[in-house]
């Protein structure tokens, strides 16, 4: 390649990267949920959109599950070093709802417990709750012994007990009601 035809490139280039600069500026680059684009690559983009645009993403809450009831009328026991998984499932307990222990570990997401009596008793496991509804009469977290509750945008109706070393953990965006 000559040098004329380099430095023709590179101009060229250069007026690109200027134009989308200004186009940036101006605020032409939108998106179809209107908001602008403040940075864009292979595989990413990162577009700024006003508060109370309607999106899901600025509302900050996602849709929990559209699962059919079901009705239990006993627990999920879940014991030993076992994992368990629940997802994208609405249930009602006429009593306590899930009881994880003695190492168990168990993984809610996307889903709806509601419980006559306690919702998730823990006793020594491990609890993971993400984007799910968690509600008990009596309790909508009891944690017992050496157990850990990680919980995630997810809403809690009852109260969150914890007694001895267990400890539960709000890793942000929950709501306790």
């Amino acid at each position: 390649m000559n040098a004329i035809s380099r430095r023709a490139l590179t101009v060229g280039a250069g007026l690109a990267l200027v134009w989308g600069v200004v186009g940036l500026a101006m605020g032409q680059s939108t998106t179809d949920s209107g908001g602008r684009v403040l940075a864009k690559g292979p595989g990413y983009s990162i577009v700024a959109t006003s508060p109370g645009s309607g999106s899901q993403a600025a509302a900050g809450a996602a849709k929990v599950t559209d699962a059919p009831l079901e009705t239990l009328h006993e627990p999920i026991v879940c014991q030993g070093q076992r994992v368990l998984s629940i997802d994208d499932r609405d249930i009602r307990f006429d009593g306590n709802a899930i009881t994880a222990e003695d190492g168990c570990e168990l993984h809610i997401s996307n889903s709806r417990i509601s419980a006559g009596g306690i919702a998730i008793r823990a006793r020594d496991a491990s609890v993971h709750i993400e984007n799910s509804e968690i509600e008990g009469r009596k309790a909508s977290i009891d944690a017992t012994g050496a157990a850990q509750i990680y919980a995630e945008a997810s809403t809690f109706k009852g109260a969150a007990r914890r007694l001895g070393q267990a400890a539960i953990h709000d890793l942000g965006n929950n709501d306790w009601l």
